[in-house]
């Protein structure tokens, strides 16, 4: 598979990993979602920051919430992730209003990140 290919699969596994969050509110249901993300990132570790700036890009967007993002980056922690995640909190007017959603995602870096 092409490298574009692999970034919409990589996309289309966290869209629908979004969509039964929003639907079916379980955790458990989206899981394998994350499970073949991890898997097609592993199967190509060379389109990292490919996977990563579509990530962000999905969040960003507002495609994906942070539950997605935190999943990957506790198994992945990306340290270009927590970057863009601690600059993103720095740079909001009041990050303690309005920060929950990053800080949840860095919280997933920690070990005893509980899901």
């Amino acid at each position: 598979m092409g490298a574009s290919k692999m970034i919409n699969e990589f996309k289309r596994e966290l869209l629908a990993a979004e969509s039964v969050l929003d639907t079916e509110y379980s955790f458990d249901l989206a899981e394998p979602n994350y499970l073949r993300c991890l898997e097609i990132v592993r199967a190509h570790p060379e389109m990292r920051a490919q996977f990563s700036a579509s990530l962000i890009g999905l969040y960003e967007a507002n495609e994906v919430s942070d539950e997605p993002v935190a999943y990957l980056m506790h198994v992945l922690r990306w340290p270009e992730v927590a970057s863009w995640v601690e600059e993103r909190l720095r740079n909001l007017p009041d990050p303690v209003a309005t920060g929950a959603s990053l800080e949840k995602i860095l919280a997933a870096y920690g070990e005893r990140w509980e899901n």
